[in-house]
């Protein structure tokens, strides 16, 4: 089963671990788990779900950068 023939829950949650590797003692588990999260309920009406989790990627990713 391929990435985007997951449900787009599934691939927000892929999206989160990924980011809490990538951020790893530099930000908390929780902090990055919770930006994953509004920024997922920020998109999560989106009329096209496609494109939600690459959308969550780059704000979360934006939003730590900045902290760094």
């Amino acid at each position: 089963m391929s990435a985007t023939s997951l449900p787009v829950e599934k691939q927000v949650e892929h999206v989160a671990e990924r980011l809490v590797h990538d951020f790893a003692g530099s930000v908390e588990d929780a902090e990055v788990r919770s930006l994953v999260s509004a920024s997922y309920s920020a998109f999560s009406h989106a009329k096209v779900q496609q494109f939600v989790p690459v959308l969550v990627d780059r704000s979360v990713r934006q939003q730590l950068r900045s902290r760094l």
